[in-house]
């Protein structure tokens, strides 16, 4: 090589000096994902939450037709069943706070507000007392008016 080809610099491009950096906007996909995760994060919380619910609800339906098998048999213990079965879905769909404490009249109480049933004094009589109540009969009608309003606060609650 040639001495005088070495430093001919004629062939190189000049020197581009970068335009002023707009540090602001577009962010980085980094930002990017925050704000996705953050916009998702009510989305996927919501559909937990309902999903929770739905399969709560499926179970429950399921349960109160496994117990209409006892009602022939055992009146009380179904009535007692029934009213477990409610409160279970109470304690998960309105919190330990809320629930936990209602005994009674109080429970039969909290069901009508929540349901917004229509409950003549024999089915409340049976919510509230049936636990309490071994091997009592109870007749038909009573017992399909309960599973009546069972059904009707499950579809409305769980």
């Amino acid at each position: 090589m040639q001495p005088d080809a070495m430093l001919d610099l004629s062939g190189l491009r000049d020197i581009h000096i970068p335009e002023a950096l707009n540090t602001f906007w577009p962010p980085a996909l980094g930002w990017w994902l925050i704000l996705i995760l953050i916009l998702l994060t009510p989305a996927v919380l919501y559909l937990i939450h309902f999903y929770r619910l739905r399969s709560a609800k499926i179970y429950a339906l399921k349960q109160l037709d496994i117990l209409e098998q006892t009602a022939t048999t055992d009146a009380g213990r179904y009535a007692e069943e029934v009213s477990k079965l409610l409160r279970r879905i109470a304690l998960l769909r309105f919190g330990k706070d809320e629930v936990a404490s209602l005994a009674e009249r109080e429970w039969v109480d909290f069901l009508v507000k929540t349901g917004e049933l229509d409950l003549n004094r024999k089915i409340r009589d049976l919510f509230a007392y049936a636990p309490y109540a071994k091997g009592q009969v109870f007749d038909a009608q009573s017992l399909a008016a309960l599973k009546k309003a069972a059904l009707t606060w499950i579809n409305k609650n769980a």
